[in-house]
């Protein structure tokens, strides 16, 4: 990934190209969301901001050279790269993970607290915006299982995509200017005590209240605390020097078991489960 990650610091132009491509390609807008991150991280707020608009400028040409409306289409662009672009800019700043996690997960869940007030039906808004999708009984089961949670996962997966391009592009950073430090950062990822007790409190209530605001919390609430689960998960294959093959069931039971991981997560950030399971550390060292 080295070469990538210095085609795209060669100018000004790279980086929007490769914004372009990966976005045309399937499934690899993410990598375009690293590229936009990492312009940020290293060369701050103009050098991104003027990558972002650059990259919005030739896509809705294209898109609208190819009969699409470029304005939903950038749009829609728009909403994930935006986020990504200031979670950056918020790491750069305060050169602090778990800050710049919070405050991703903070600007979702405003973003779904002005959702909840501006759509007074939710699942009247998804069901009008899915219709002729979906057709048949099944189709019917699903849309009565899935859309008065979707507002929740939308969120979450937003989130999600930007955690992950931004993780990505420090990753790159580190591999062309401070080499092992984006290991070290990453490992070390712990969330305020008082922030979890918040999310797990978010989290009971969600069992209890069924789909809604809350509920749609909880799933950003977890969604922050699988991400320190994950860290836990890394830092102590490390440590004891397990072979990398661990982690693929790690990340294939990830989408069955987000709030057990999130739970891990929390138990982490009052008991330090990297101190304790770590070979050669803690009370069975």
């Amino acid at each position: 990934m080295k070469p990538i990650a210095a085609f795209i610091m060669q100018g000004r132009w790279q980086p929007v190209l490769f914004i372009v491509a990966t976005t045309l390609l399937p499934l690899l807008a993410w990598l375009g969301g690293a590229a936009l991150a990492l312009v940020a991280l290293r060369r701050g707020a103009l050098d991104g901001g003027l990558t972002l608009a650059g990259a919005a400028i030739v896509l809705g040409a294209l898109f609208g050279a190819m009969g699409a409306n470029p304005m939903v289409s950038v749009l829609g662009l728009l909403e994930y790269w935006v986020p990504v672009l200031l979670l950056a800019l918020v790491l750069r700043t305060t050169v602090s993970l778990p800050l710049t996690v919070m405050a991703g997960t903070g600007m979702a869940a405003v973003a779904l607290l002005v959702w909840h007030a501006a759509v007074a039906d939710p699942v009247a808004f998804w069901q009008g915006s899915l219709e002729g999708l979906l057709e048949g009984e099944q189709g019917t089961e699903f849309m009565e299982a899935v859309l008065p949670v979707l507002s929740g996962f939308w969120l979450l997966g937003l989130w999600s995509l930007a955690m992950v391009s931004l993780l990505v592009a420090r990753w790159w950073q580190a591999v062309l200017y401070n080499p092992g430090g984006f290991q070290e950062e990453f490992h070390g990822l712990r969330l305020d005590w008082r922030l979890a007790m918040g999310a797990l409190l978010i989290m009971l209530a969600a069992t209890f209240s069924g789909p809604g605001l809350v509920y749609d919390l909880s799933l950003l609430v977890s969604g922050m605390f699988t991400l320190q689960a994950l860290a836990v998960a890394h830092a102590l294959r490390l440590a004891n020097g397990w072979h990398w093959a661990m982690m693929v069931p790690v990340y294939g039971f990830l989408p069955f078991l987000v709030k057990l991981y999130a739970l891990l997560g929390i138990a982490d950030t009052w008991f330090d489960l990297r101190g304790r399971f770590a070979a050669g550390r803690g009370n069975g060292g």
